[in-house]
């Protein structure tokens, strides 16, 4: 059915394919076009994500009867998952690169900055991940369904009493031999800065061998302008901005430069060493983060 996909989008991408490239060559007229033509954009962007997200829903349901155990169908899940979100990006006119990206099959518990939800298609769309996300995110209408599609793994921030358990989970899917992608922040924000990370699920990785991966997003360019604090609000989700707001946002950009940079892994060998590992990692990630500003401030970071 994948292959199926990919054949129905195949005409639709040679168009846009061939388009993109003639935007992205004169930046100068890039910002005038999406402008005029940005209710067209629009359309043709919600078209694009309905019909992947509908194609997603139904390959999901209809694949996942072939799969009994539990490590089966969380491959089934994060190999479809980020099958969809590399189409996503490539008929949305989005393009990711990624910088220092690890090579041969070893897998890690990724350690990334969080902004929105372009962070996660980044993620998986480079390679079939698990995610790690809040119980409140299971427990809400649409977005929790999508968080099921995805194989997540969920864990309960508002009551930490389950926090054993819930390492456990993550530590079997490590050893299970999945990607896993934390965001300890434990929360998007406005892009102004990185916040502090949380510890203590970073210990999940403590004595099963598998490394921790720092990465960093950035934003770059958005309708063949430079990211700035104009276009804050289209990428970043936070405060009390919906998923529906968040979403529509994103349909209505143009093109969109976004870069995903790894950093060396680093082992975690027991839990008295998260301050030390936490700390070193949130640097990494710092000094690589380019903030959001608003005008003028940015030479205040």
């Amino acid at each position: 059915m994948l292959s199926n996909t990919w054949t129905y989008f195949r005409e639709i991408l040679k168009v846009q394919v061939d388009l993109s490239k003639i935007l992205r060559k004169d930046r100068r007229t890039m910002p005038i076009l999406f402008k005029v033509f940005s209710p067209l954009i629009f359309i043709y962007k919600l078209f694009c994500f309905l019909v992947i997200l509908g194609s997603l829903v139904i390959y999901s349901f209809l694949g996942r009867g072939f799969y009994t155990s539990r490590k089966a169908r969380r491959r089934f899940h994060s190999v479809t998952v980020s099958f969809f979100c590399r189409l996503f990006f490539r008929v949305c006119f989005m393009r990711h690169k990624v910088n220092h990206a690890p090579t041969g099959d070893q897998h890690y518990l990724v350690i990334s900055n969080h902004l929105g939800l372009i962070d996660i298609l980044v993620h998986a769309a480079v390679r079939p991940s698990l995610f790690i996300t809040s119980v409140d995110m299971h427990e809400t209408p649409v977005l929790g369904f999508l968080t099921e599609l995805g194989a997540c793994l969920y864990v309960e921030r508002r009551n930490r009493n389950n926090i054993q358990n819930e390492m456990q989970d993550i530590k079997e899917a490590l050893e299970e031999g999945f990607q896993v992608i934390l965001f300890p922040e434990a929360t998007s924000n406005n892009g102004e800065k990185v916040y502090p990370f949380k510890k203590t699920l970073m210990t999940s990785a403590a004595g099963t061998g598998i490394p921790l991966l720092p990465a960093v997003i950035n934003y770059l360019r958005v309708n063949g302008e430079a990211m700035s604090h104009k276009w804050r609000d289209h990428v970043c989700w936070y405060g009390d901005s919906t998923f529906v707001t968040a979403l529509i946002k994103i349909l209505s950009l143009g093109t969109l430069d976004v870069s995903l940079d790894y950093f060396d892994p680093i082992m975690i060998h027991t839990e008295e060493e998260r301050k030390e590992v936490a700390a070193r990692i949130q640097t990494l990630v710092e000094s690589k983060y380019i903030p959001i500003t608003y005008p003028g401030l940015e030479n205040a970071h």
